[in-house]
C-alpha cells in the first residue's frame, strides 16, 4: 500500500514539498471550489515526484470547462495529475451525464454530445460552432486517473476507483482502491498509528491518503514508522527505530594520502 497526505487547506505549496520529501507517494487537495485548482497548481510547481489528487465537483459547472482544468493541471505537472470526481448534490442520472462528457472531453478524440443536462458543442445561436470540440490543451496522460467519491458515486461506472474513508467500504477485488483516513501524527500513538494503517492494508486498500492534525510532526514519523509497516511488511522494526547514524564523515579521516603511502 502506497501512503500519501491530506494537505491542510491553505497551506498546500509547503506541504506538499514536505510530503515529497519524506517520500509519500500522493498528496490528496482538500480545498473546494474556485480554491481547488490554485491550490492543486500550488502543489504542483513546488513537487517533481508525487502524484497530485484534486477535487472535481459535478453539479455546476460544464463538465468540459472541468477537463480542461484538470488538462491544464496535468500538462503544469507533467502527467501526475488524479482527478477525485465528487457527484455533489447529483443524482445517480445526472452525475452519469456529468461523469461521461468529462470522461470523453479528456481523451483525445472530439466530443459531441446532446443530452438532459448538457450540449456540447453548446449551439449558442449567432455562434458559427464544429460538430465537434476538443479540449486543449491536452492532458499529458493518455488516461488521466479517475477517482471518484459522493452519494451517486456507486451507481457509476463500477470499473472506476472509489475513494473511500471507511474502511468497512474497501473492495479487496480492485486494481486500485484508495482511501483516506485519519491519523494522530505523534510519537505517542505511534503504534496506534501503525496498526491503523495495517489495518487498511490487510483490507485491501491500495492508497492511503492521510490527515495529520500537525503535518509537520506527521510527515516524519509517516516516512521513517509508518511506511514500512505497508510498503516493505519484512523490514526489521529494530532497524527502522535505531537512531540515525552519524553523518559519514568522508574517506580523507580513513583513507592514508597516496602520497604518504609511498615508501
Amino acid at each position: 500500500m502506497r501512503l500519501g497526505l491530506a494537505l491542510p487547506v491553505g497551506d498546500e505549496a509547503a506541504a506538499a514539498a514536505a510530503a515529497e520529501a519524506a517520500g509519500c507517494a500522493a498528496v490528496l487537495v482538500e480545498a473546494t471550489g474556485g480554491a481547488a485548482v490554485p491550490a492543486a497548481a500550488a502543489a504542483v510547481v513546488r513537487t517533481c515526484l508525487v502524484r497530485v489528487a484534486f477535487p472535481v465537483r459535478l453539479g455546476s459547472d460544464h463538465p468540459v470547462t472541468l477537463a480542461e482544468d484538470v488538462a491544464v493541471l496535468d500538462n503544469l505537472s507533467s502527467g501526475r495529475i488524479v482527478a477525485v470526481v465528487d457527484t455533489g448534490d447529483l443524482g445517480p442520472e445526472e452525475a452519469a451525464e456529468d461523469l461521461s462528457v468529462l470522461l470523453a472531453a479528456l481523451t483525445p478524440r472530439p466530443v459531441r454530445h446532446d443530452g438532459s443536462r448538457w450540449r456540447v458543442p453548446a449551439g449558442l445561436e449567432g455562434h458559427r460552432a464544429p460538430d465537434r470540440i476538443e479540449v486543449t490543451p491536452k492532458p499529458v496522460q493518455v488516461e488521466v486517473p479517475v477517482w471518484i467519491r459522493g452519494a451517486a458515486a456507486d451507481a457509476l461506472d463500477p470499473a472506476l476507483p472509489r475513494l473511500v474513508a471507511d474502511r468497512g467500504r474497501v473492495d479487496p477485488e480492485r486494481r486500485v482502491q484508495p482511501a483516506v483516513a485519519e491519523l494522530a501524527g505523534t510519537a505517542d500513538a505511534l503504534d496506534a498509528d501503525r496498526d491503523a494503517v495495517v489495518a487498511w492494508a490487510d483490507a485491501g486498500a491500495t492508497h492511503l491518503l492521510v490527515r495529520f492534525p500537525d503535518p509537520a510532526e506527521g510527515l516524519p514519523l509517516l516516512g521513517r514508522f509508518l511506511a514500512p509497516e505497508v510498503a516493505m511488511p519484512e523490514f526489521p522494526r529494530v532497524i527502522a527505530e535505531a537512531d540515525p547514524p552519524p553523518p559519514w564523515p568522508g574517506p580523507a579521516r580513513y583513507v592514508t594520502p597516496p602520497q604518504e603511502a609511498r615508501p
